[in-house]
């Protein structure tokens, strides 16, 4: 079975890395304790597909689909990070692999998709969020 809590991390922790900007889990990220400033993001774990092992493979398969939200102060600001956002999930190195890969134990993440990008909305004072939805695909290696 794949356990969907490693992965979740291992994607929030990707995504921290690769963007340089803190990641809540579900929530406002926290820097120190203290609220995380301006432009951040957070990551929802959304459903998706998980499959047993076919008769004579016995690796799992699933397809799990993540939210991310980015949350800036102006447009430009959430525009940026989305930009960063969105290649740190799908950019690849010249040889074909991920350029920041997803490591969770006991997995395989060979595919990501972006399912949707809805763009920024100002959604009133001095925020402006803008969402995006990624689907991976992984393999149990053990």
């Amino acid at each position: 079975m794949i356990d969907r809590a490693p992965l979740t991390a291992a994607v929030r922790t990707m995504l921290t890395a690769a963007t340089g900007r803190p990641c809540g889990l579900g929530g406002l990220p926290l820097v120190d304790g203290r609220p995380a400033p301006l432009p951040y993001s957070v990551l929802y774990p959304l459903g998706g597909l998980v499959g047993g092992s076919p008769f004579a493979d016995y690796s799992e398969d699933a397809c799990p689909a993540f939210q991310v939200t980015i949350v800036g102060a102006r447009t430009d600001q959430a525009e940026w990070l989305a930009d960063r956002v969105r290649r740190a999930f799908l950019q690849r190195t010249p040889a074909g692999d991920w350029e920041q890969p997803v490591t969770a134990p006991g997995l395989n993440v060979w595919a990501r998709e972006l399912l949707v990008d809805e763009g920024a909305d100002p959604v009133g004072g001095d925020v402006v969020t803008y969402i995006q939805r990624y689907k991976l695909a992984a393999t149990a290696t053990a």
